[in-house]
């Protein structure tokens, strides 16, 4: 996985983030959000019937399920334990139990405490080889403002391809300069070029620019 996504893992892309619910259970358990996605695992909130869990995705289409001794209250100061289980919608029988700190748990001991569940799923998928890696979702964009000063705004695909993107900037900038624009400043390389340019009072900028990730699983 590259340096740009090393961090973390994207955030979930689905209706529900928008959800004032989903967005408070999100904050509220971000501690346990944020260390699934720094494996990297993508993480959601699952708000099914007044069920909540968090679920995580696994590399070959498996997921974590983390709950406490029944299903996590919306006050993460509530929670007793922890329990974690991965499942499979599509494969059944893959079902186990990788940490549970609930009263009946192994760890019991550690209750609610955040530092051996984080250890307990981040060796879980290590030794698993079930983290995701991410490549980038390029897109070339062109925007700025006319003599007017009425908005230049312009997408162009997107581009799972790095060189993709990169030929399509070169191809945007050729075009810029047969129309007699001329450059003033350039940067990104050709990793992210990106270039500033004017011409009778306008001025736009091009650049290669993150559109999104794809996550990459197992066969």
């Amino acid at each position: 996985m590259n340096s740009e996504a090393s961090q973390l893992a994207p955030m979930p892309d689905h209706g529900a983030t928008g959800d004032p619910l989903w967005q408070a259970l999100w904050s509220a358990y971000e501690p346990v959000i944020t260390a699934l996605r720094r494996i990297p695992l993508i993480a959601d909130v699952e708000l099914c019937g007044g069920m909540f869990g968090i679920t995580a995705e696994l590399s070959d289409y498996s997921y974590l399920l983390i709950t406490s001794d029944d299903v996590l209250p919306t006050d993460p100061n509530r929670v007793r334990g922890w329990h974690v289980q991965r499942l499979s919608d599509h494969t059944p029988t893959i079902r186990e139990i990788v940490y549970d700190s609930t009263a009946d748990g192994p760890q019991a001991a550690y209750g609610n405490d955040h530092v051996p569940l984080f250890h307990a799923f981040e060796t879980y998928v290590a030794r698993r080889g079930l983290g995701l890696s991410f490549r980038p979702i390029k897109a070339v964009s062109i925007s700025g403002l006319r003599s007017d000063h009425s908005a230049i705004e312009h997408i162009c695909d997107c581009f799972p391809s790095s060189l993709d993107a990169v030929t399509r900037y070169h191809r945007e900038v050729v075009t810029l300069r047969a129309m007699g624009w001329q450059p003033i400043h350039q940067q990104g390389g050709n990793e992210w070029p990106l270039s500033v340019w004017v011409h009778d009072g306008a001025v736009v900028t091009v650049a290669v620019t993150l559109a999104g990730w794809n996550a990459e699983r197992a066969a």
